[in-house]
């Protein structure tokens, strides 16, 4: 992990046989290349250059175009970012799987899993000492709703990007990288997947009360079966469902253009709908409020936060 995170991306890594030579074979590593160390003569820049013999005599100074001085010589290699981005997506998604770069060399989208809570992304964010935070949380919002999970190169990184609906994972954590290859551990990966998102309200089935805050509401008959599909869905990280095909889960069997044709409007201090989206709401609206439907937009996933 520490060599993924090298930066720059292309930097060149001093090559020690020992702890290298089987991940250059693996492919996590470039072949080995012989390599110069380079001092400029008018500007005093430092660099290292992969380059043959015959190579030298044209090299000029990478900043300013000087003439430059040759020192040392060794071999070097580098990271193949590429690598660990599709083995993993091959690992999760099945050997003709490819991850998608969503940031240049930081960000990668491995797959995305099918659970019964609905799809749920996974990615991949390559980790260092700075990372500018602002475009990573932009694109993970961007790319999907719903349940994210993200595995990072370091275990330094959580409270920067996770959220109740975004689970972010060290990849330490679920792999290990031998010189066999990489082992991942699709159990603890699982438990991350469907485990339970945080609620702010409290839904009973059996007894079909469903309640936010102290206000509570107690469901009858089918409402018990659609109130309970939207709580599954809140609980599996998504902000809000289309109510056409809640319904139709939940066996209603006629034409209804509004929500609240099929369902009573007491409910409406416990859920919204808007642009075909129902959701639980945060508060439950006192009696007095409990009028039509709102035109508000559906809740964001920082609304959940």
């Amino acid at each position: 992990m520490n060599w993924f995170e090298s930066e720059p991306a292309d930097a060149l890594l001093p090559y020690d046989g020992d702890a290298m030579s089987d991940f250059v074979t693996l492919g996590a590593l470039a072949k080995t290349r012989r390599t110069r160390r380079i001092h400029c003569a008018r500007g005093g820049h430092q660099f290292a250059l992969q380059l043959h013999s015959y190579q030298e005599r044209d090299v000029k100074c990478v900043v300013c175009a000087a003439e430059v001085e040759m020192t040392s010589e060794y071999m070097s290699t580098q990271v193949q970012l590429d690598w660990l981005p599709a083995l993993l997506a091959r690992r999760l998604a099945g050997p003709n799987a490819a991850p998608d770069m969503l940031i240049e060399n930081r960000l990668w989208r491995l797959a995305s899993l099918n659970t019964a809570a609905g799809d749920v992304p996974v990615y991949l964010l390559r980790a260092g000492w700075y990372i500018d935070f602002a475009p990573i949380l932009s694109c993970l919002q961007l790319d999907s709703v719903g349940r994210q999970i993200v595995l990072t190169s370091s275990p330094l990184i959580n409270t920067q990007l996770a959220d109740t609906h975004r689970t972010i994972l060290a990849l330490d954590e679920v792999a290990r990288m031998e010189t066999e290859g990489l082992w991942l551990d699709f159990r603890r990966l699982g438990d991350a997947i469907t485990a339970p998102y945080p609620v702010w309200f409290d839904h009973d089935p059996a007894s079909g009360r469903l309640a936010i805050g102290d206000e509570a509401i107690v469901l009858r008959r089918s409402q018990k079966e659609v109130v309970g599909l939207l709580a599954a869905a809140h609980e599996a990280g998504h902000q809000s469902v289309k109510w056409k095909p809640l319904l139709r889960q939940a066996r209603y069997g006629g034409q209804y253009t509004s929500l609240w044709q099929a369902l009573p409007s007491e409910l409406r201090r416990f859920i919204d709908t808007a642009k075909g989206d129902v959701w639980i709401r945060k508060e439950a609206l006192p009696p007095s409020r409990a009028g039509p439907p709102s035109t508000s937009n559906a809740p964001s996933p920082d609304d959940h936060e």
